[in-house]
């Protein structure tokens, strides 16, 4: 099996403006698998709030040794890639989605069928950066066929941001907050507000670590509150799941599909709703997403529809349904 690494780098149609700053890009790295005439791809994204940095993700790809291993022992070779170093979920979820993509093509059998997920349309929100009025309204005309929308709080602006939207609009919409919120007053009020114009849930709005003002803000808040940062993977959620009513599953926290998959199981076992998300990310990513995608509650799958220059074209949308392209 023959390995080829490259980086590249997303340009995104707007400045992505989150509580925890702005960026024009996210650098990704992709990694292609090669067997005889059969070939794959997979997607390390890397968003600057992750500690993988590109170079690290092609150290890390570079010191596999894939030469012995073959799909005979699919399972071997995959325990080994998840034990090669710890850390490092992007890139070991750059490599298995690769190896599981190949691996569907040399059995011939389908993505959704290895998977054991029934397929289904699967519609994403649209992500709206912090925005004034303005550019919120031209990324709205942009966007008019999503059929809902994701808010991204954690400003001084929150109230008129909320305000914004629904002058603007009157579709379904959820709220990120990226650890944002540091008072438990404020937080109390923009969560009324919120919970008057129905919105589905409030992602992370505390530091990550501060599980004790999750489960207050949980007990206290009408709107549901789903962990992103708080929980990246398996071992998460066994020590922080009870602060929250959901959670967003992500390919890079999970270390890839199959891991992902077990956590949306986990969450389901114990009454949570689940997110399937996506980091800003293009179609290769998206697409192995989308296929797990019907196992979740929601499905937040816009990152290839926020960038300009996708170099694989593997997804689409028709109002809104994330569409497989091949």
């Amino acid at each position: 099996m023959k390995i080829e690494i490259k980086p590249y780098r997303l340009k995104l149609k707007h400045p992505f403006r989150i509580s925890k700053g702005s960026r024009l890009f996210t650098d990704v790295v992709y990694v292609h698998l090669i067997e005889g005439e059969f070939s794959s791809v997979g997607e390390a994204s890397l968003p600057p709030y992750l500690e993988e940095t590109v170079e690290s993700v092609q150290e890390f790809l570079q010191g596999l040794d894939l030469k012995n291993h073959h799909f005979d022992g699919f399972d071997k070779t995959r325990a080994y890639i998840q034990s090669f170093k710890s850390g490092n979920a992007s890139a070991k979820a750059a490599i298995e989605m690769a190896l599981v993509s190949l691996y569907v093509q040399l059995k011939d059998i389908g993505l959704s069928d290895y998977l054991n997920v029934e397929d289904r349309p699967i519609f994403t929100s649209y992500t709206l950066g912090i925005s004034a009025k303005e550019e919120m309204a031209a990324k709205l005309d942009e966007a008019m066929d999503f059929k809902s929308y994701k808010l991204k709080l954690g400003s001084s602006d929150d109230f008129q941001i909320i305000k914004n939207f629904r002058e603007l609009s009157d579709k379904p919409f959820s709220v990120d907050v990226n650890q944002g919120w540091r008072d438990f007053g404020y937080a109390k009020e923009v969560a009324h507000q919120l919970t008057e114009l129905g919105c589905l849930f409030i992602e992370q709005p505390f530091d990550a670590q501060n599980l004790e003002l999750h489960l207050r803000f949980k007990e206290e808040n009408l709107v549901p509150v789903f962990a992103d940062e708080s929980i990246q993977g398996l071992n998460d959620f066994e020590q922080r799941s009870e602060a929250f009513d959901g959670i967003v599953v992500k390919l890079m926290k999970t270390a890839g599909p199959l891991q992902a998959i077990e956590l949306i199981e986990k969450a389901k076992a114990a009454g949570l709703k689940t997110v399937m998300g996506c980091m800003a990310e293009s179609s290769v990513a998206i697409r192995m997403a989308r296929v797990i995608a019907p196992l979740t509650d929601y499905a937040d799958l816009d990152g290839a529809f926020l960038i300009e220059n996708d170099p694989y074209g593997l997804v689409g949308s028709r109002e809104g349904e994330v569409l497989l392209n091949r």
